[in-house]
């Protein structure tokens, strides 16, 4: 059942003419100033927009939250944005809020509820309906608004995020600026169906059309829609039908639009058809008006000028805040010390994560699994196996087949203080969600100075050797050192399983946990007392004199066994097992390989691009002087992975191409 929840009294009519004016002032400004050059980037205007911010914020309260788009100075405004800050943002200085970092299209304001704008059509969609689900699970009676333009209704993640949000009834208001234009394609060209406000039905929420240049109307439906949301404890799609009177960016001189349909949008001007609506109904006067006016001209010249007294961004700062909690170089690495008899139990490597998993649980109900068929089927590797019957579909959530929506929905529940635990069933998937990596989880703290963490952990398994074929085979690991901002974990031993990943559900960074298929059943001794292994310090697992095989994940365990063979010739290979990718111990692999004076690397990834070139690299660079061997790779070939067993034995490392690759680098020392 619903019932009436209160909702904040309305701004007097002044006040929000005082908003809208303050946005179309401080845009003309600014795009003013970009035009000339005086500011760095893109510089994209909502000038014409201005009633659907202001009247989608009116009603909400600091506490509620607001995702925005690259089109989003309005939206800070509205929502309590300081013009100063913001200001100071677009021209490049530290004293803007996101200290120049984030530019004109990534600002927050968290302090205010501003949880982002942001520079992928449709990306923060998803991040949305995240904050929302951590709203719902801490039972707070806030809402999210998700701001997005009509050419965010055709990418997936719109769909995704909708369906998801309409399956969990997440207290989130879906508004689309349909301003008539996606660039410079209008949108009747490339959108099918009555409306975007009729895709709604589909997911059965409620939905509705409204006049995006009228402020009332918009204040109106805002509200219905926030308290149809509480009534139905569903989300809400809104659809306002406005125009951009400028151009799509700085760049765009709208050459391509027709003069007369932009001369009657003119006429429609939202700011001027409020302003005519108080002087015709008598709620202000024109002296009233006028007086908001210069006050609000006052402030924006004003800041202005201090703005011009700032000083340029520091250079140094620059490599600041990439990550929310650093690496520590000299943390104890309890995993060093020998576990004697009595200490330790023998465990599979999944009994291993699942232990972590719910050690965390147990300990902080914050923490919830989030996957497809994570529940009875106990995931495809079944390392959630008989985890629903403890601990209910609450903290154990099957999700839709939505890779982009599992991970958008993991980023925007991490930035509302949850602690998810997802899971992409095979990491080939992952591509799937690659803009919610590598746009979202691995720039928001970044690009946001700090302001907002994304502490999540993102479980997947890697890896060949059991023929299933170029889409289900893939070691995407090196592809995801790619990415400054998240952590990428490959534990090979299941003690380090367990005590990397308790490591890595306390991190304040976003981690892809990689688990390698060929490992979950392999046994173990694991530690009865819990321990947190350090992420970024490499592991030797075999000491040797002659050369250095450096892997990660079930890599060490073919290492391991060319290691022995080559041992019966009489040659001791020291193997060490990188564990981390990121942080990646470049140190304790130099310091090897001049030991040895010898190193090959051994990854599943493919050859170019791989983490050993990086690490050949860095050898390079830190040891090159102890070499007397050149520096060997073993990787898969640069092909897809087939599927038929002789010819992915053909194409993935084995233990017997790296006897023979050791030996070539060997018979080069003379």
């Amino acid at each position: 059942m619903g019932r009436t929840v209160i909702l904040p009294p309305l701004p007097p009519p002044l006040r929000l003419f005082e908003r809208m004016y303050t946005i179309r002032a401080f845009e003309t400004r600014m795009e003013g100033e970009s035009k000339a050059g005086r500011l760095p980037g893109t510089f994209h205007s909502s000038v014409g927009q201005e009633a659907v911010a202001v009247g989608a914020c009116a009603s909400l309260r600091e506490t509620d939250l607001v995702v925005s788009t690259h089109r989003g100075h309005g939206h800070f405004l509205a929502k309590g944005g300081d013009v100063f800050r913001l200001m100071a943002e677009l021209y490049g200085r530290e004293e803007g809020y996101s200290a120049g970092k984030g530019g004109t299209q990534h600002m927050a304001g968290p302090k205010i509820g501003f949880m982002g704008s942001n520079g992928i059509t449709g990306g923060g969609i998803p991040v949305a309906a995240g904050l929302a689900l951590s709203l719902k699970r801490q039972n707070r009676e806030n809402v999210v608004i998700s701001f997005f333009g009509d050419g965010a209704a055709n990418q997936g993640a719109f769909h995704e995020a909708l369906n998801m949000a309409a399956i969990w009834k997440l207290p989130v208001i879906f508004i689309c600026e349909n301003n008539g234009w996606g660039m410079s394609t209008p949108v009747k060209d490339v959108t099918s169906g009555p409306s975007i406000a009729h895709r709604g039905e589909a997911y059965g929420i409620l939905y509705q059309r409204m006049d995006g240049n009228d402020l009332e109307e918009v204040v109106e439906q805002v509200r219905a829609g926030i308290q149809m949301l509480h009534n139905e404890h569903a989300p809400v799609l809104l659809e306002a039908v406005t125009w951009r009177a400028r151009g799509h960016s700085r760049s765009d001189q709208n050459l391509y639009r027709d003069k007369d349909e932009e001369s009657r949008w003119a006429a429609r001007d939202p700011l001027a058809l409020y302003r005519k609506r108080l002087l015709d109904g008598n709620r202000a006067t024109e002296k009233e008006l006028a007086a908001v006016e210069r006050k609000v001209d006052a402030e924006i010249d004003a800041a202005f000028q201090r703005c011009q007294t700032l000083k340029p961004a520091r250079p140094e700062t620059a490599a600041t805040k990439v990550y929310a909690s650093p690496e520590v170089p000299d943390a104890e690495d309890p995993s060093q010390r020998p576990l004697k008899e009595g200490e330790f139990e023998e465990k599979a490597y999944w009994e291993a994560l699942q232990e972590a998993i719910r050690e965390a649980m147990d300990k902080d109900e914050r923490y919830f699994c989030f996957g497809e068929d994570i529940c009875e089927y106990g995931g495809c590797f079944k390392v959630t196996r008989g985890m629903l019957e403890h601990y209910g579909r609450e903290r154990l959530v099957n999700t839709p087949v939505s890779e982009e929506g599992i991970v958008g929905l993991c980023v925007g529940s991490a930035m509302g203080g949850l602690r998810p635990i997802g899971e992409i069933m095979f990491m080939d998937f992952i591509m799937l969600a690659f803009d919610q990596l590598l746009n979202h989880a691995a720039k928001f703290h970044y690009i946001y100075d700090g302001q907002i963490k994304v502490p999540m952990v993102i479980r997947t398994p890697m890896g060949g050797y059991r023929g299933y074929g170029a889409t289900h085979s893939q070691c995407l690991d090196a592809l995801l050192t790619h990415l400054p901002g998240i952590r990428v974990v490959t534990p090979w031993s299941p003690r380090d399983a367990k005590g990397l990943l308790a490591t890595c559900l306390e991190e304040e960074n976003p981690v892809v946990f990689v688990e390698h298929k060929a490992l979950y059943i392999a046994k173990g001794p694991v530690p009865k007392q819990s321990e947190k292994i350090p992420l970024g310090k490499a592991n030797i697992v075999r000491p040797g004199r002659d050369i250095t095989l450096c892997a990660n994940s079930y890599m060490v365990t073919l290492a391991l066994q060319a290691a022995e063979q080559l041992a019966k010739e009489g040659i001791e290979a020291e193997v060490v097992d990188l564990r981390c990718l990121n942080p990646l111990d470049r140190k304790t692999v130099a310091e090897s390989a001049a030991r040895t004076q010898a190193l090959v690397t051994v990854e599943e990834s493919h050859l170019t691009g791989g983490w050993g070139a990086e690490i050949a690299a860095s050898v390079q660079e830190l040891a090159f002087g102890y070499l007397d061997a050149p520096i060997l790779r073993v990787a898969a070939a640069d092909v897809p992975i087939p599927s038929a067993p002789e010819l992915e034995r053909a194409i993935l490392p084995s233990a017997e191409k790296i006897v023979a690759t050791v030996k070539k680098a060997l018979e080069a020392r003379g």
